[in-house]
């Protein structure tokens, strides 16, 4: 299958994961840290799960948080990647958004390219322990070493396009980020915490998309 491939930052890592046993561990990690979340999950329980040591573990990531923050990239990047893709063919802008609401919201074509990992598993891992990725201490620090950029990237994209749609927009960089933020807060809430949002009556990623579709469309004026 035709892949993209995309490198997140080499900071992140400690060797080349394109080895087998990085690409188990990448695979298998992931898989475990979205079942056990990042609190429960263990570098000695990924060990165990690809059966080998610890220490070959900490020979490929200095942490967990490491990790966690190399599948944020990766999502990040695929993600842009894939909305820069599908609006190529697109001329109008407001079209090309409402496409990038779309596979914020994880609405994606079944012929979608992928990246080395599954984006719907990476999406879900986002999701779900999303936050922890920069609500630490370090934070400054990381963002210092520009291991956000490209979550920011993917923002930047986003108010680019509402640029386009309504150039004399004042804040396109805050609603453009508070998009990605809803996209992804909006699903943890529509299934964990109910009673924040009216989604949760149907649950539906589509719904989801149109009412940020409809909220960009008034915020535009374009209603």
């Amino acid at each position: 299958m035709t892949r993209y491939h995309l490198v997140p930052d080499a900071t992140l890592s400690l060797r080349d994961t394109g080895t087998p046993m990085g690409a188990r561990i990448l695979a298998e990690g992931l898989e475990l840290m979205l079942e056990l979340g990042l609190e429960a999950f263990t570098f000695k329980k990924l060990a165990d799960h690809v059966g080998s040591t610890e220490v070959t573990v900490y020979h490929y990531f200095a942490n967990k948080q490491r990790l966690l923050q190399y599948y944020f990239q990766l999502y990040w990047l695929w993600l842009k990647t894939h909305c820069e893709q599908e609006g190529r063919s697109l001329k109008d802008p407001c079209a090309r958004l409402h496409g990038d609401i779309k596979a914020l919201c994880g609405n994606w074509p079944k012929d979608a390219m992928a990246a080395q990992l599954d984006p719907a598993t990476l999406r879900q891992l986002v999701v779900r322990e999303g936050s922890k990725s920069f609500l630490h201490k370090n934070v400054d620090t990381d963002n210092q070493l520009k291991l956000f950029k490209p979550y920011k990237d993917l923002c930047a994209h986003i108010a680019i396009e509402l640029k386009a749609c309504s150039p004399r927009m004042k804040s396109p960089r805050s609603f453009a980020t508070t998009l990605v933020e809803m996209a992804h807060s909006l699903e943890f809430a529509m299934h964990h915490l109910p009673a924040l949002t009216e989604l949760s009556e149907k649950r539906d990623r589509k719904k989801l998309a149109e009412f940020l579709i409809d909220l960009s469309d008034r915020y535009l004026d374009r209603k």
